[in-house]
């Protein structure tokens, strides 16, 4: 019996045997044991000739999850990022000293923690901290990316969370009709502001993404993806957004764009991306992307719309357990004095 299943199955007939449960049902240990799956993702990448940041090496993910199935309709996963690092967040009062320090919660390597009720196939539930369901490129899992860095609406999160690839505590419905539409919504604390921790205030953000798969076209999907959270001005967010996606075993081509508000801040980016996969193990992949981190504003590299040209290539690497990818990225900011910039990454990532 592997580790992680041995484990789990001594964990779990402690904790029956405590409820005086193991006698009445002692199969449920071996059932639960043999249900229990581990799975694992690194990435490291080498950053090169950018500009704003000095060459170096860095572990971008370290992603390891334990999920498992306790009975035909009831899931649970768990699943952290040891490559985060824990920051500091700061308070300060209306005369802008500064009044309190606390550690900022987005940098514990809690990623998921939640249960999954399946009702059926058109109908889950889950509760708990999980992916929110925001644009298509923020839900698809990190190995399956086709760069090496996700496209910036939802990289750059210099004020709070990005616009996809975020995480929040709370219930959603998911599932899938019979007619090619597929479904997501939920209740959540925030639009990614609390994870790990507990919500700020009293309003809560309603999220959604709703697709449709054309069935006379396989591999063609077209759908949308919005947050709302109400409350004062200053704490009201928005985000809306589309997605369209072409994909079969050969080419990918996909075209998202996604704006919000944080209060008075209003933001909009959007991306195209064409790979394609001219041998077993080999994809190319080329994508504009284009983001405006402040709409009202034009003075700095720090405000200014940035726009980025990525080409690259990877290759599977001993049977697909690992990969390599080689980026170069073009970026400039063709609002602002700024000088343009060519920087390369390149990355190993392992998966299993």
């Amino acid at each position: 019996m592997p580790p992680i299943r041995a484990l789990a199955s001594g964990a779990l007939a402690i904790a029956l045997s405590s409820s005086g449960a193991a006698a009445q049902d002692s199969s449920l240990v071996s059932r639960a044991a043999a249900d229990v799956h581990f799975h694992g993702f690194v990435e490291v990448y080498y950053r090169a000739g950018d500009p704003t940041t000095i060459d170096g090496y860095r572990l971008r993910k370290a992603d390891l999850k334990v999920s498992g199935v306790l009975s035909p309709h009831l899931l649970w996963r768990v699943g952290f990022d040891a490559a985060k690092v824990i920051g500091l967040a700061t308070r300060s009062d209306s005369a802008g000293a500064l009044s309190g320090v606390a550690l900022d919660q987005h940098g514990r390597p809690l990623q998921d923690a939640a249960v999954t009720y399946v009702v059926n196939r058109a109908l889950q539930i889950d509760a708990g901290q999980q992916l929110l369901p925001l644009s298509l490129e923020g839900t698809i899992p990190t190995p399956q990316v086709e760069t090496i860095e996700r496209t910036m609406f939802i990289v750059e999160r210099s004020r709070g969370t990005g616009f996809g690839d975020v995480r929040d505590i709370g219930v959603s419905l998911n599932g899938a009709t019979t007619s090619g539409l597929e479904y997501h919504a939920g209740v959540f604390n925030e639009t990614g502001e609390s994870q790990n921790t507990t919500d700020t205030n009293a309003q809560k953000a309603v999220i959604g993404r709703l697709v449709w798969h054309a069935r006379a076209v396989p591999g063609l999907q077209v759908g949308g993806s919005g947050a709302f959270e109400g409350g004062p001005a200053e704490q009201r967010r928005q985000r809306a957004g589309g997605e369209a996606q072409y994909a079969t075993r050969r080419v990918t081509v996909r075209a998202e764009a996604m704006g919000g508000t944080d209060g008075a801040l209003r933001r909009f980016g959007w991306y195209a991306l064409t790979a394609v996969r001219p041998g077993r193990g080999i994809e190319l992949v080329a994508r504009a992307d284009t983001w405006d981190r402040d709409l009202g504003a034009e003075q700095s590299v720090n405000d200014a719309l940035e726009r980025q040209i990525v080409a690259g290539a990877s290759c599977a690497i001993d049977g697909g357990a690992g990969r390599v990818l080689l980026n170069v990225v073009h970026q400039s900011f063709p609002n602002v004095s700024a000088p343009r910039a060519t920087f390369a990454l390149v990355a190993f990532e392992a998966v299993w």
